[in-house]
């Protein structure tokens, strides 16, 4: 319960300080909501600095699309994932040398928590495993990703950008338990392997709507030290928003998202010990829609910031093999855009 007072303080605020803005003059649906990186370029000699809080929940097994019993998974392991919790602190900034070029740079903090249920009888393994229920956790410094988004076709109220980014591998893929075991795949903050990041976005204006939409694709280039690499990442996604008045705008969104199962194996992760100890269980196709808000800062000294919220629920998901299902998402932002030339 603590976890949540978190976010239902972060919501409250942002409520209030809504209620507590004047009009501003900049239009509040110029950017996607909050969820979609990437997605607008800036003019020459603008910069744009940007935080995002994330918090994700997964709770109950799933086999494709049906449902399954833990006592069904200890029967074949020791052990059966029951929850898991992400936070993810991103840091973000982007400058425009050019009106059709702009850099972007992204990193990011995150927390991982997973509970687990040991089986007291299965038909594989051995019982030197934990017994009943324990917290495994994990912390540290993602992925930094570097994206250049060019601008491939403008108009007055239209704009087609080309995506080339590419993901180093700061973060970790060894980060084990307190009795020094490396912990499984969904517990590691990092890829550890060098990624191609290609998309193509587009977003449009037309009265007081405005809509968009990105494909985008991460492919992993290398096998990692720990002899795996995980899989594809293919997203599409599209949204359309209604500008309230000058300072708020409501949108609406549509994500699909696929993922490849892992390619090789970690040497040390036993396979029958959990679901998430198997490579060949890390797959999903997924459907999920999103509803956003983008507020705009009063002109003053603060004119160019924005706050923005947005709450994901899953629609449709398919999981390769016995995994975790996704219950909801939600992303918190801060965008301060300011020239810098």
């Amino acid at each position: 319960m603590r976890r949540y007072t978190f976010y239902i303080i972060i919501i409250f605020i942002f409520a209030l300080f809504i209620f507590l803005i004047d009009i501003a003059k900049a239009r509040p649906d110029s950017h996607a909501p909050i969820g979609v990186m990437g997605e607008h370029g800036h003019k020459a000699g603008e910069m744009m600095l940007a935080y995002r809080f994330m918090a994700m929940d997964m709770r109950g097994l799933q086999s494709g699309t049906d449902a399954v019993a833990t006592a069904d998974v200890q029967k074949d392991f020791m052990m059966a994932p029951i929850a898991m919790d992400m936070r993810m602190h991103m840091f973000g900034a982007m400058f425009a040398p050019h009106d059709k070029i702009t850099f972007m740079g992204m990193t990011s903090y995150q927390q991982r928590s997973m509970e687990m249920e040991g089986a007291h009888q299965h038909t594989t393994g051995h019982h030197d495993h934990p017994v009943g229920m324990h917290e495994m956790s994990s912390a540290g410094i993602g992925d930094v990703k570097l994206d250049s988004l060019l601008t491939l076709w403008k108009r007055h109220n239209f704009t087609f950008l080309g995506n080339v980014g590419v993901s180093f591998p700061t973060g970790s893929i060894a980060q084990q338990a307190e009795d020094g075991s490396i912990l499984p795949y969904p517990m590691q903050l990092g890829s550890g392997s060098f990624e191609a990041r290609p998309g193509v976005t587009f977003f449009g204006t037309r009265g007081n709507w405005s809509y968009g939409g990105q494909l985008r694709g991460t492919f992993p280039l290398n096998t990692n030290a720990s002899e795996y690499r995980i899989g594809n990442m293919i997203t599409a996604t599209t949204w359309g928003a209604r500008r309230v008045n000058n300072w708020i705008s409501l949108s609406a969104r549509l994500l699909f998202s696929h993922k490849g199962s892992i390619t090789g194996s970690h040497p040390d992760l036993d396979l029958n010990m959990s679901p998430s100890h198997r490579p060949d269980f890390q797959g999903f196709n997924r459907l999920d829609i999103g509803i956003s808000s983008n507020l705009i800062v009063p002109t003053g000294t603060l004119a160019g910031q924005r706050l923005a919220i947005e709450f994901m629920l899953p629609v449709y998901q398919n999981l390769t093999g016995t995994q975790l299902k996704s219950r909801w998402k939600l992303v918190l932002g801060w965008q301060y855009a300011f020239p810098l030339l």
